[in-house]
C-alpha cells in the first residue's frame, strides 16, 4: 500500500517513510515531552521514543495495510506541528494526533481529522475508526471534537478501566455524508 501525502487548507500530512533526522527529532520531542504526553500516556524516554520512531518508519513502509503515520507540517512555515496516525487492527484503526504545545487550541486536530477520516474510510478501506484516552475532565473536550464527525462514546469497549473510547463506523459516516 502506498502511503499518500494528505493535504488540508493549512497543513501537509507527509508520510513518515524514512529515518529523516528532522522528523526523528520532532517525533521524539513530542513523545518525550511530559506536558504533551500528559493526556495520552507517560512520556517516553529518549531511547524509547527513538525505538518507537524506528517502528513507525517500518510500519509506514509496509506493503500490507497496517499502521500509518504522518508528520503534520504547517504549509506556511514548513515547520512540524505534530504527528498523526492510525493504529490498525484488521478493518478497524485507532486515530490519533499529537501536537507541539504552540499548536494547541488552534484547530489543527479538527482540520487534520477531516482528511484522516476520509483517508481511513477511503483508500485504507476501514470499517471503523476509534479513539481512546483516559476518561478525565479533558475527555469532555474530546467529546466535542469527535462528536462533530459522528463519533459516539463506547466506554464499554475501552481497553482498560478508567479509559474512554469513541467509535465511528463506516455506516454512520456514510449516513452523515448523505444528510449533509
Amino acid at each position: 500500500m502506498i502511503v499518500e501525502v494528505l493535504e488540508t487548507a493549512r497543513f501537509r500530512l507527509r508520510p513518515i517513510l524514512e529515518d529523516d533526522p528532522h522528523d526523528r527529532a520532532a517525533f521524539c520531542q513530542l513523545y518525550t515531552d511530559p506536558e504533551v504526553m500528559a493526556r495520552v500516556m507517560p512520556a517516553l524516554t529518549r531511547d524509547a521514543a527513538g525505538a518507537l520512531f524506528d517502528r513507525v518508519v517500518r510500519w509506514s513502509r509496509g506493503n500490507s495495510p497496517g499502521h500509518r503515520f504522518w508528520m503534520i507540517d504547517d504549509r506556511a512555515s514548513g515547520s512540524a506541528a505534530g504527528v498523526a496516525g492510525f493504529l490498525r487492527d484488521g478493518g478497524e484503526a485507532e486515530i490519533g494526533v499529537l501536537l507541539r504545545r504552540e499548536w494547541w487550541n488552534s484547530g489543527v486536530s479538527s482540520e487534520t481529522f477531516v482528511t484522516l477520516i476520509a483517508h481511513g474510510f477511503g483508500p485504507m478501506g476501514l470499517a471503523l475508526i476509534s479513539a481512546e484516552r483516559p476518561d478525565d475532565d479533558h475527555a469532555r473536550i474530546i467529546d466535542r471534537l469527535l462528536g462533530r464527525f459522528g463519533f459516539r462514546r463506547t466506554p464499554e469497549r475501552a481497553s482498560a478501566p478508567g479509559r474512554c473510547r469513541w467509535e465511528l463506523p463506516r455506516s454512520v459516516r456514510t449516513r452523515r455524508q448523505t444528510v449533509i
